[in-house]
């Protein structure tokens, strides 16, 4: 395992390199169109130095950190004010809390300026962590005074001019997010490069048996060339297209759940369920006891609590989504429970005259990556899906990764996957000869 030829730590500040790399021998061309115009004018040395504030040490060579900024004047309550005293540089800084983002250490330039005391660095992912939902207290700003740091009194969703900041910013960190998923696409490609080496008789056999069905996924992928990536990252951010909506505007949509058997003899102590939810039990026993506590605790904070922090103390995506859906029902607008939107699919005419619509939902998870959940529902007075229809995860070379095909009395299709920031995914319907096909990159 090659090692990082930096090792910068948590709380370290340091400046970002203007020449981007995604490996110690390759390069990435600052006119890619893939880079944000922000980005770009960064790039091209028009923007001045940025930062970032280191939040995890290296793994190989990815990084997490939080970004900095110079404009100090979009100060809000989920942007923090750090003064120069603090930090040693000619200029205070404003620390996105909200703004965390996984980048390769080779982009990192140089260490700046003063490493922020472990009280900074804590308080500033708290306050991060509180703007996604992940905590339920804010810290007090007399807490965050008494650090000498800064912060505003306005959210920032609800500011025309910070609102507008954070979107600029988001397409900036092309930056950081680029990189990484050239990265990965190179280290796919060549593990694929050499399985074909290795394996060449067997991948030639796949190839011919699986002819027809990727003939049928180019298609569907050449019929969406010209459309526009869903940015999922954006969904944090309370940024959604137009034609993905809330749930709740969805009043006919049949959000159903499968029976699992288990409503029978339900213990009534909500307490006693509670500890069965401790990290000392096997996930089993986990997710069966959340999914009671769904069904009885409707109304109890405790309950509320105690699923909140099984969200914290897990990365077992069924488990999570378990835990999810009964949070949902106790508290359901409850920010830990992650971003659901749901779109209805045109075709330009209904799949086999019945329409359906897709949901995806998001949820962070403890390492970092994303936790996804896609789900197709009947809709109007439909009680189940169309018999046939498929429900496909494709990544960005076209490969099927994951394909569910209804049965005659299913009530909806789901499938559940974790991805990293950056991965690039496809998610297809189709019956018969007729599919709708959406890009997402996370």
């Amino acid at each position: 395992m090659r090692k990082p030829l930096l090792s910068p730590q948590p709380g370290e500040i340091w400046q970002l390199n203007r020449h981007l790399r995604f490996s110690e021998d390759f390069s990435l061309n600052q006119d890619n169109q893939l880079f944000s115009i922000e980005a770009k004018s960064f790039l091209a040395g028009d923007t001045p130095p940025r930062y970032v504030m280191i939040v995890t040490e290296p793994e190989v060579d990815i990084i997490s950190v939080m970004i900095l900024s110079t404009e100090t004047d979009f100060i809000s309550d989920a942007d923090v004010v750090i003064p120069t005293h603090i930090t040693g540089l000619e200029q205070d800084l404003l620390a996105e809390t909200w703004h965390v983002q996984p980048m390769l250490v080779c982009n990192l330039f140089q260490s700046s300026g003063k490493r922020l005391s472990r009280d900074i660095y804590d308080l500033l992912l708290n306050v991060g962590d509180y703007y996604h939902g992940l905590v339920n207290q804010q810290p007090e700003n007399h807490d965050i005074e008494d650090l000498g740091l800064k912060v505003g009194n306005k959210k920032a969703v609800d500011v025309a001019k910070n609102a507008l900041f954070h979107q600029r910013e988001i397409a900036w960190s092309d930056i950081l997010t680029i990189p990484v998923t050239a990265r990965n696409r190179y280290i796919k490609s060549t593990n694929f490069t050499e399985r074909i080496l290795s394996n060449s008789l067997q991948i030639e056999q796949e190839l011919i048996a699986s002819e027809f069905n990727q003939n049928r996924i180019i298609k569907s992928l050449s019929n969406s060339l010209n459309q526009t990536q869903i940015i999922l990252s954006h969904w944090w951010q309370n940024i959604f297209e137009p034609e993905w909506q809330a749930l709740s505007t969805f009043p006919n949509l049949a959000i159903a759940t499968r029976s699992h058997g288990e409503s029978q003899n339900i213990p009534q102590n909500i307490l006693e369920l509670i500890q069965q939810l401790s990290v000392e039990n096997n996930e089993i026993q986990r997710q069966s006891t959340a999914r009671k506590l769904g069904e009885i605790a409707i109304g109890s904070s405790d309950a509320v609590q105690a699923l909140v922090n099984l969200l914290r103390s897990t990365s077992d995506d069924e488990t999570l989504w378990i835990a999810v859906e009964s949070l949902r029902k106790i508290d359901p607008d409850n920010p830990a429970a992650g971003i659901r939107r749901v779109k209805l699919i045109d075709l330009g005419m209904e799949i086999a005259g019945k329409a359906v619509a897709l949901s995806v939902a998001l949820l962070q998870k403890l390492q970092g990556d994303v936790s996804v959940l896609l789900q197709v529902y009947p809709t109007g007075k439909d009680d189940y899906v169309p018999a046939d229809l498929k429900l496909l995860l494709i990544d960005d070379s076209g490969n099927i990764l994951r394909e569910i095909t209804a049965r005659r009395a299913d009530v909806y299709l789901q499938l559940k996957f974790s991805c990293e920031v950056g991965e690039r995914f496809s998610v297809q319907v189709a019956l018969g000869d007729t599919n709708f096909c959406e890009d997402f990159v996370v």
